[in-house]
């Protein structure tokens, strides 16, 4: 996997881009590139969201505090996917009885669905 690092302009691009094939131009989302002590521990990116409102910020990992000797490279564009299809699941994770459970299960589908959104994106 090649590293993809990207400034704060190209990734609101890819925010505009991707909004669009994800079907989330109905929100107002934010992104910004962070250091790590404005992030929760060991996350490459980390979304919030307001579901009755429609609203989002999207926070990714500062380069400079991306750790050294991970299986991956960073790879900014793929956590952007990965936390905007967090927002299709919203309604769910919020509902959800046995969220440990549930979080589990969303990561790994949110997981396997951004691989695939990105490899054809880069085909």
């Amino acid at each position: 996997m090649q590293e993809v690092i990207l400034s704060q302009e190209e990734l609101e691009e890819r925010l505009a881009y991707w909004q669009e094939k994800l079907r989330l131009r109905d929100w107002i989302i934010t992104i910004r590139i962070v250091r790590e002590k404005e992030m929760d521990p060991n996350r490459a990116a980390e979304i919030s969201w307001t579901l009755s409102k429609k609203m989002a910020s999207v926070r990714i990992l500062d380069p400079i505090d991306y750790p050294d000797g991970l299986m991956a490279m960073q790879d900014m564009e793929n956590s952007l996917v990965h936390e905007l299809l967090h927002l299709h699941f919203a309604p769910i994770h919020e509902d959800a009885h046995d969220r440990e459970h549930y979080e589990v299960f969303e990561e790994q589908a949110i997981e396997s669905i951004t691989h695939g959104l990105i490899a054809v994106a880069r085909k």
